[in-house]
């Protein structure tokens, strides 16, 4: 069957109609055969009833007069038929009185033997009656002579149809299964074309059986429906491109809208700071600074997120002394700290500790976090703890501030979420910083993990490779626990 499998459909529908052919008609010749033969017993059978009812009559005198001689002779009249065997007449009481040998081989029976049929050869008796009365048996014993060649005989002509049947059939598939075989080739093509090229326009021809037609009218249905499908897909696409393009704009536009008037507004604001001697007019100037600030860093942190959702933004992977780096960060943030009477510190494992990463990504990876941690802190310390090993850089922020509730813990990674959210929230901010610490993270191929309990305090760790990896490494944030639960 597996060498059927590899052959064309064509190959098998032939094979199909060979062997269907060849196996009736062998039946049928077999059954015809066995048919035959048993005919041929049967005439057989009734010309040895014949040949004996002729013997039965002129075997009357010798059994009568006791002629053994004549019963002889009159047995010897079927010399001329080769198929008998024996010829034989026995006496009323089933001695046997005068026999004729066809073959020299043959037996014959001492007394009348029961009328029966063997294998190959018959057995017939019939009664000599004289006036009513039994005089005698005749008995007959004949071969089933020629039905051997009859038989070869018929396997010969029956070879020959068998031949000239599958001739014909093969003539009769050849012409046949085209109209079966065609359809489900140009099915076969199209399809085939399709994968390949991708084009939808194309169409099968539908011709051939009902079927054919059904599955090609419906494979056509398909292609239609894919084609308009694809033309909703290309429209979407365009639109979605053009929506992009747009949107890079306008945030361009608005980049240069916003930032050219709020750097006015914030050197003026800090010089007015410096200037004035009135305390209450130099407290609404620094309420105008911090204000355009925090306008400023929620600017830069759309700007960033819209970067990073479009794919602009590159990794450059460059040895860099993480310690130095994040100290410096730190440094930027320590007023803050002060202004909230916070410690602020940095430890590290090692001075220096050397990794492949991207210096802007892990700055601002840094910056978020720490900033994240004073935001949210009003009382304690906020504590950055770098550590490696030969593989990685671990960098751990841990506060005091307000701590995380554990059914918030899975959405503060996602874009505008916060523990306190709505108009009544306690903190201010977009929402970003730690979406935009995820992705950072995902960039450099790392993990970021979270502990958090409500009025103890948070402590993030981030884990990332301490060498450049080429393979592209999926994180995804997983449903935050009280345990240690990674993001």
């Amino acid at each position: 069957m597996k060498l059927v499998d590899r052959c064309s459909l064509k190959t098998q529908l032939l094979l199909i109609v060979l062997w269907t052919c060849t196996v009736t008609l062998l039946l049928n010749g077999v059954l015809f055969a066995f048919y035959d033969l048993a005919q041929f017993r049967r005439e057989k059978a009734r010309e040895l009833e014949v040949l004996g009812r002729v013997l039965a009559e002129h075997s009357v005198a010798p059994l009568v007069f006791q002629d053994m001689q004549a019963a002889i002779e009159t047995l010897e009249g079927v010399r001329s038929i080769p198929a008998v065997q024996v010829a034989a007449l026995y006496t009323a009481d089933g001695q046997l009185f005068a026999v004729y040998r066809g073959e020299s081989s043959a037996t014959v029976p001492p007394r009348l033997p029961v009328h029966e049929e063997t294998q190959g050869s018959f057995q017939y008796t019939t009664p000599v009656r004289w006036e009513g009365q039994t005089q005698g048996y005749v008995y007959l014993q004949a071969r089933l002579l020629g039905w051997q060649e009859r038989m070869v005989r018929y396997a010969s002509v029956g070879g020959s149809v068998i031949l000239l049947s599958l001739g014909v059939s093969m003539m009769l598939v050849a012409l046949l299964q085209r109209r079966i075989t065609r359809p489900l080739d140009h099915l076969r093509r199209v399809a085939r074309s399709v994968a390949e090229t991708h084009d939808y326009s194309v169409r099968v021809p539908v011709e051939g059986p009902v079927e054919l037609r059904e599955l090609a009218a419906t494979f056509n249905e398909m292609l239609t429906r894919v084609q308009e499908h694809q033309a909703v897909l290309v429209a979407a696409k365009e639109a979605a491109e053009e929506m992009a393009r747009l949107k890079s704009t306008f945030l361009a536009n608005m980049n240069h809208e916003i930032r050219t008037p709020l750097a006015g507004i914030l050197g003026y604001a800090q010089i007015l700071e410096e200037e004035l001697n009135d305390l209450m007019q130099r407290e609404m100037a620094q309420v105008i600074k911090q204000s355009g600030q925090r306008l400023l860093d929620t600017l830069d942190a759309l700007l960033y997120m819209s970067c990073l959702e479009a794919g602009t933004v590159r990794v450059r992977h460059q040895d860099l002394d993480v310690v130095a780096a994040t100290r410096a960060v730190v440094d930027e943030l320590a007023p803050l700290a002060r202004d909230k009477k916070l410690e602020l510190t940095v430890q590290s494992s090692e001075p220096a500790l050397i990794a492949c990463v991207d210096e802007g990504l892990w700055e601002r990876l840094v910056k978020n976090l720490v900033h994240n941690a004073i935001k949210f802190t009003e009382e304690g310390s906020v504590a950055v703890l770098l550590e490696g090993d030969a593989e990685t850089v671990q960098l751990q922020v841990a506060d005091t501030g307000i701590g995380i509730p554990e059914e918030l813990q899975s959405v503060i990674f996602e874009a505008f979420k916060q523990a306190s959210s709505g108009l009544s929230r306690d903190y201010e901010g977009s929402g970003l910083g730690l979406t935009i610490v995820q992705r950072i993270v995902r960039m450099l191929n790392g993990q970021i993990y979270v502990e958090s309990q409500p009025g103890i305090g948070s402590i993030f760790t981030v884990i990332i490779p301490r060498c450049r990896s080429d393979a592209a490494a999926t994180r995804a944030t997983t449903n935050g626990t009280s345990q240690h639960q990674q993001v």
